[in-house]
């Protein structure tokens, strides 16, 4: 995070919300390390891109960066990051983000949502993000 007090800014990356980390951490059952998530993230990323393109193909995008701005009391805050997929629809954008979890799956929402708040922040944030600025593909302008 990026505070500019005389400016009144701050810039924060959506990602920093995640809770992500490599190696052990005490909030892991069982002590799970980040670069085994990291290989499990990696496979499902290519596993669920595949599925998207099959069922979706070109509206289907990947990896693209986001970015809002939202003014408030005088304050103006930025949150920047990359969302997994995002599908065009005729309903709006629908928003992506992968994450690997050590519940079997299918598991209940409620239940995901006790244990790993910070996933739906993340994905609120980047729905935020998308609604005060228009998600743009790399390589178009003003990227």
């Amino acid at each position: 995070m990026v505070i500019d007090l005389d400016q009144r800014t701050a810039a924060l990356g959506v990602g920093d919300l995640a809770g992500f980390a490599f190696g052990p951490r005490g909030d892991s059952p069982g002590g799970a390390s980040g670069l085994w998530r990291a290989q499990l993230g990696t496979k499902w990323h290519a596993e669920l891109r595949r599925q998207a393109t099959a069922e979706f193909g070109e509206a289907a995008r990947f990896e693209l960066p986001i970015s809002g701005t939202v003014a408030h009391r005088g304050w103006r805050v930025t949150l920047t990051g990359r969302i997994d997929q995002l599908v065009a629809g005729p309903a709006g954008p629908r928003l992506r983000e992968v994450k690997s979890v050590l519940h079997p799956l299918p598991v209940d929402e409620a239940a995901l949502r006790a244990d790993h708040p910070a996933y739906f922040i993340q994905l609120a944030a980047y729905a935020g993000a998308s609604r005060t600025t228009p998600v743009r593909r790399p390589g178009d302008c003003g990227t």
